[in-house]
């Protein structure tokens, strides 16, 4: 059965409450309506609209208010808004916009235009909707568990369970990349990961975290933070999109908004790794976190010969990002140690051994780095990537 988009539409006059509902014709559309600012924000707290029309003109809390208040809850913040209004100067349209409006129309209006916008912002975002209702899901499900969780022993249940479905290592051997991790700890949980959240022929995407406590909220948190992200690249997958800067920066911008400290209150990092075999490039979004290394067996590991991506976000001082060019014999490591800085004496003194002496096997690689990687009190997870 396919899913409805639910339409919020907001305006104090009845009569353009009905045209509004009689205009949106399509079956695959719910339509919520309601006739003030103060109602408009109950009811989009409530059922999330996927998209809102929203009069300007209202008595009491304006349209303008009520996409401020709209923009400042977690809850509706990445809904979008178009707004209706009679007025029609090109300064009510640029406060509109400024305010984080995604449209402006003007009254009266036509059907077929309404409907033609309508369509198209969810059509533009409807890889965004079904990853926001995931999370919206996955962030219901995170408050029950967090309700029945109110002693001691019950948090421990929930960390062994979560530690039971994060696996601490694994293997990916294809035509044209083989990928091996492996992550330890005598202490469980294991906090610092690197996790394949997806895997075919043309691309691999791996997922890092980075997870300072050892607590039920940074776990349940990095596995919405999973689920999320392999949603993404699945429905990536499925609608066939390209992947590129303008997509990857856009993820890694949700991911930074979505799950803040702020929301969550839960201090961890994440990076993401792809390999694209069609393009020959390799891809690095980390937050607090550097890349993995180039290691030659004629150079000493370096960083990979990579362009800089410039992403749009407060937090940009904080964010590795860039894109480098791969071929056949390259290798590549990442390795973390908890929340610590990595001392890059490591890579020379410990991994190139490893690969060197294993004529860069990579299991065999991996147990001599088990034998052979100092014991310490934080994670440690190793990430090997072989271009074949």
């Amino acid at each position: 059965m396919e899913e409805k988009y639910k339409i919020l539409a907001v305006d104090d006059n009845p009569i353009n409450l009905k045209l509004l509902s009689r205009a949106l014709i399509y079956t695959n559309y719910e339509i919520f309506t309601a006739s003030s600012g103060e109602e408009a924000l109950k009811i989009a707290r409530e059922v999330v609209p996927d998209l809102i029309l929203l009069d300007v003109v209202m008595p009491g809390m304006d349209g303008y208010e009520v996409c401020k208040k709209l923009q400042e809850d977690p809850r509706t913040a990445f809904v979008p808004v178009i707004f209706l209004s009679a007025k029609n100067e090109p300064v009510d349209k640029a406060k509109g916009l400024a305010l984080g409006a995604v449209d402006y129309l003007t009254k009266p209006f036509n059907p077929l235009e309404i409907n033609a916008r309508v369509r198209t912002h969810l059509s533009v975002r409807q890889s965004t909707i079904h990853l926001l209702r995931k999370n919206q899901a996955l962030s219901e499900e995170l408050a029950k568990l967090r309700k029945q969780l109110k002693r001691q022993e019950e948090e421990q249940l929930l960390i062994d369970h979560l530690q039971k479905i994060s696996s601490s290592s694994f293997h990916v051997d294809q035509d044209s990349v083989e990928i091996l991790s492996v992550s330890r700890n005598n202490k469980f949980p294991i906090t610092s990961i690197h996790i394949p959240v997806f895997e075919s022929k043309n691309l691999n995407a791996i997922l890092t975290l980075n997870g300072f406590e050892k607590d039920y909220a940074t776990l349940t948190v990095e596995q919405l933070v999973q689920k999320f992200v392999e949603g993404f690249f699945h429905g990536i997958d499925i609608s066939g999109h390209p992947i590129n800067e303008t997509v990857l920066n856009a993820l890694f911008n949700t991911l930074i908004e979505r799950f803040s400290p702020d929301i969550y209150q839960v201090a961890f990092t994440f990076a993401i790794t792809l390999i694209t075999i069609p393009e020959q490039k390799l891809y690095f979004y980390g937050l607090n976190l550097n890349g993995p290394y180039e290691i030659s067996p004629d150079a000493p590991p370096r960083w990979p010969n990579a362009e800089l991506i410039t992403i749009d976000s407060e937090l940009r001082n904080f964010i590795t990002a860039y894109k480098a060019p791969i071929h056949s014999g390259q290798r590549f490591v990442h390795f973390l140690a908890g929340s610590n800085p990595v001392d890059e004496s490591i890579y020379q003194e410990i991994f190139v051994p490893a690969l060197k002496s294993n004529h860069y096997h990579l299991q065999k690689s991996a147990l001599y780095l088990e034998e052979n990687l100092p014991e310490q009190e934080s994670d440690q997870s190793f990430l090997i990537m072989a271009i074949k």
